[in-house]
């Protein structure tokens, strides 16, 4: 298999294509939300194409993990509209936040005019799509809440993983499950593929924690709730916080590559376990904007 970060580039181009026509004039969508649908570094579609090719590598990408990829972006793509309204923040892939654009209402509308797009791209392969990708915006929302307001009554780290694995790492849980679904593989190694996108969810939200914290003349969002905020309720004391917050990125990096050994215990091919767990660390590396090393 090709490099992750390689495979990213060339799927990129067939995920914009569909997406655009998904958003089109018959769905109802503003022509003015369409440049927004259209970025993105594509890790959570690239992820699901990448998992279908690795268990189907002598069959190229059929329409239905197309569609499937694009509806966990659309979904992705909606929750940043939310994400961005709720944290006050300005700027959004190198633009202006959405709502500040076009205002607090209208991007709310927006919002759920998107969210209505997965549903029309995962609907025409059954119901049980249909019922996983409901289930996952039930828990990010739930995740968000639990970040913004308060949550159970739990450990620091306890918390954190439980917030992240809502907000973020059950949307690549649904991208990973959804990539071996499509194959037709059995129950054993969808869920464990599930599992796998899960801890590679989790990862990537911790090294976007620990970017957003490394930023110059950043905090954790000035003190208010936040996952960065959580994040450092990890850190005991205040030596070695960079050490400390390292370590958790790579307990969670490891965690995500365990999980492909679990899923080859259930007749993955060994030759795929290895770029899955690559795949991983790019994850992490471009949510960080650096090479993150093997290993």
């Amino acid at each position: 298999m090709i490099p992750f970060r390689e495979f990213l580039v060339g799927i990129r181009p067939a995920v914009n294509r569909r997406i655009a026509e998904t958003a089109g004039s018959d769905a109802d969508i503003d022509p003015g939300v369409l440049p927004l649908l259209l970025k993105g570094k594509r890790m959570r579609a690239g992820l699901l194409l990448y998992i279908h090719a690795g268990l189907a590598p002598a069959a190229a990408p059929t329409r239905q993990a197309l569609d499937l990829a694009c509806a966990v972006e659309l979904a992705h793509a909606a929750s940043l509209i939310l994400d961005d309204m709720l944290d006050g923040d300005t700027a959004r892939r190198g633009a202006p936040s959405h709502h500040l654009t076009r205002g607090d209402g209208r991007a709310v509308l927006d919002a759920v005019g998107i969210l209505s797009l997965p549903y029309a791209l995962a609907a025409p392969y059954g119901a049980g799509y249909v019922t996983m990708l409901a289930s996952v915006q039930r828990k990010m929302a739930r995740g968000v809440v639990w970040e913004m307001f308060g949550g159970p009554d739990l450990p620091p780290a306890d918390l954190y993983d439980a917030v992240v694995a809502r907000k973020t790492g059950c949307l690549f849980s649904l991208a990973a499950a959804w990539g071996a679904m499509a194959t037709g593989e059995e129950d054993a190694i969808v869920a464990a593929f599930g599992e796998f996108g899960l801890a590679a969810g989790k990862a990537m939200q911790v090294a976007d924690d620990i970017a957003d914290l490394s930023a110059p003349g950043t905090g954790a969002r000035d003190s208010r709730p936040g996952s960065e905020a959580l994040l450092l309720r990890c850190v005991p004391g205040s030596n070695g916080t960079r050490q400390t917050l390292g370590r958790i990125l790579e307990r969670e990096v490891i965690g995500a590559a365990a999980r492909i050994v679990n899923a080859g215990r259930c007749r993955v091919p060994p030759v795929v376990w290895e770029p899955f767990g690559q795949a991983v660390r790019d994850i992490v590396g471009l949510t960080m904007g650096e090479e993150v090393p093997a290993g």
